[in-house]
């Protein structure tokens, strides 16, 4: 097992758990206001959604980059558009996580967030 695809999971989802945990938290801060506990509560669920999605995205590359069968990662993500998943952003963090060298004159945003996953192990 590669050590930066364990320490993806590991980033995002200690990010997701963070942001699922105060959605929950919301509601003793809020429970009276229900205007902004929505508001609130959506921000954190979109918040966990938005990693969530990098983080299938970026095993979803990785896999992709590995020759794994189409049909398979199709099954693997319950979807028949890995494209939906297998964004810009995903294959710009899995060039981080894999020490790939960008394109473009300026890193992107989520190719340095790889980078540090990948060297700090999480």
């Amino acid at each position: 097992m590669s050590p930066e695809l364990l320490a993806l999971v590991t980033h995002h989802c200690r990010h997701i758990n963070t942001y699922l945990a105060r959605a929950q938290h919301l509601q003793t801060l809020h429970g009276d206001d229900m205007k902004q506990w929505q508001r609130m509560v959506l921000y954190a669920l979109t918040d966990a959604l938005a990693h969530n999605r990098l983080l299938v995205g970026t095993l979803a590359a990785h896999l992709q980059r590995q020759d794994l069968d189409a049909d398979l990662l199709r099954r693997y993500l319950q979807s028949p558009d890995p494209d939906r998943y297998i964004t810009t952003e995903a294959v710009q963090h899995l060039d981080g996580l894999t020490g790939a060298v960008p394109e473009e004159a300026v890193e992107p945003v989520w190719t340095a967030v790889g980078r540090r996953v990948a060297r700090d192990g999480g």
